[in-house]
């Protein structure tokens, strides 16, 4: 049998969106199930960008900030990337070269349980034809700077594909017009690569409830299921379980933060959002959060479904 040129690129494309689509696999160190080993406060290093990238948009600056976006919805003592910087640039090291400086010195220069590593080995924004992707290939790891012992690590690709599927010219138009916009485009990758790994990785808020007396949400639950698309008009309604007479509230990512639940019956909190006209979203975690009188907080995501409005 002889296949069209068409049929075989048709073909392969569908194999690298399959491929580009599963989960990735985060490689769990022996040492997350010692909790004396299990770190508490934790910095994001400078990511890298692999020397054979010609890329001149800094997708590691993106993904950085995108990631720690993410991860600071765990319970993890999380330090701000300015002052992450800042204590670097303190202490003489340049950004490039944090990553290469030995467990002790980071623990010396930082002071933190543990620090995240990032370094992508392939980044790229194509758009032609008929067709436009990203592709973000990245090698993240968690170090213990007390004993120098990885935590977990993953590498993953990640990558987005616009034009192939598309029903209309209309929507392949706009699809190639939204990958054009480069940095958008690194960001909505930086964004699925990140929700994916943070989704895999432990939440120590759990093993800390007894020694922080963090409030404790039994569960939430929302309207929305997997695969739909919200409309204007359409309301995304959130419940959370969890100890009574506390401050509630849910987010949608980090799109829209901070929307308030108010509490209608003892430990049941409730919520929601009404999708207007320009909001766009795509596969954004929902995620509550309960904060007592001393400012503690602990966070749950609900992972059935993503919000995701229609473009």
């Amino acid at each position: 049998m002889v296949f069209s040129r068409k049929q075989v690129f048709s073909a392969l494309i569908f194999c690298l969106f399959l491929v580009s689509c599963s989960p990735p696999k985060v490689q769990m160190s022996k040492f997350m199930t010692n909790k004396t080993a299990s770190p508490r406060s934790v910095a994001i290093l400078p990511f890298t960008l692999d020397e054979s990238i010609k890329e001149t948009e800094l997708p590691h600056i993106i993904f950085r900030e995108v990631f720690y976006n993410n991860f600071s919805y765990l319970g993890y003592n999380d330090m701000a990337l300015d002052e992450v910087d800042q204590k670097l640039h303190h202490a003489g090291v340049q950004i490039e070269n944090a990553s290469k400086l030995r467990y002790r010195e980071l623990q010396e220069i930082l002071g933190v349980d543990a620090v995240i590593l990032g370094h992508i080995l392939e980044a790229n924004n194509f758009t032609g034809g008929l067709h436009a992707e990203t592709l973000l290939h990245a090698k993240i790891e968690m170090l213990d700077l007390k004993t120098g012992n990885s935590l977990w690590e993953v590498d993953h690709t990640e990558m987005s594909y616009a034009g192939i599927a598309s029903p209309t010219i209309v929507d392949i138009i706009q699809e190639q017009v939204e990958n054009a916009k480069v940095n958008q485009a690194y960001h909505k990758s930086a964004e699925m690569f990140s929700q994916r790994v943070i989704s895999q990785i432990p939440d120590p808020a759990g093993g800390r409830l007894g020694e922080a007396q963090l409030p404790t949400i039994s569960s939430i639950e929302t309207n929305i299921h997997p695969n739909q698309k919200l409309k204007p008009a359409d309301k995304i309604y959130v419940s959370m379980r969890g100890q009574p007479k506390l401050n509630a509230t849910f987010d949608i990512g980090s799109w829209k933060t901070s929307i308030p639940m108010k509490e209608v019956s003892p430990g049941l909190y409730t919520g929601s959002y009404v999708i207007k006209n320009g909001d766009t979203v795509l596969n954004a975690f929902i995620i509550g959060t309960l904060k007592n009188t001393k400012g503690l907080a602990s966070k749950k995501y609900f992972k059935t479904a993503l919000a995701t409005t229609e473009r």
